[in-house]
């Protein structure tokens, strides 16, 4: 079983320099979600190393939930904050001199499936996104649980 003969059967197919197997060699582009906190701030900076190490572009999403914390109510009538303006401003210096193209886009929505939705819109490698940490999450479950069980891509989970 282990001789030192060797099967040819079993011998690594030799690939020609300069060229790769199957496609890119590297992601070309990453959705990443993003919400201004501490674990989506992590999985923003792993996702822009990714990028810059592959020469890849960042699609940067935030997804707001309409049971989010951002909703409030004055006098009956629902007052959203612009929660994508202040991300937008929070993301030019999050991501100033990292040298990778990025662009941001907000919808509401479940997190997970808008995520996953948009990563299969844009034909995404990967999505990244952060451990969650709160205890709403915990009850109305992980978006990167919901993520890791429903999506069709790779997904990078950053502590």
């Amino acid at each position: 079983m282990f001789s030192g003969s060797t099967d040819p059967r079993w011998e690594p197919l030799a690939v020609p320099s300069g060229q790769f197997e199957i496609g890119k060699d590297g992601a070309g582009l990453l959705v990443v979600g993003y919400d201004g906190s501490g674990p989506s701030r992590n999985a923003l900076a792993y996702a822009a190393g990714l990028a810059r190490r592959d020469n890849a572009s960042l699609l940067v999403a935030f997804v707001e939930t309409l049971t989010s914390a951002t909703l409030w109510f004055y006098a009956g009538a629902p007052i959203i904050p612009d929660s994508a303006a202040d991300l937008s401003d929070d993301l030019r210096t999050e991501l100033s001199g990292v040298g990778v193209p990025w662009r941001f886009v907000s919808m509401r929505g479940d997190t997970a499936r808008e995520l996953e939705t948009l990563a299969a819109a844009t034909r995404a490698d990967a999505i990244v996104v952060g451990r969650s940490r709160s205890l709403w999450r915990t009850f109305g479950g992980s978006v990167a649980v919901g993520l890791a069980k429903r999506a069709q891509r790779t997904v990078l989970i950053v502590p």
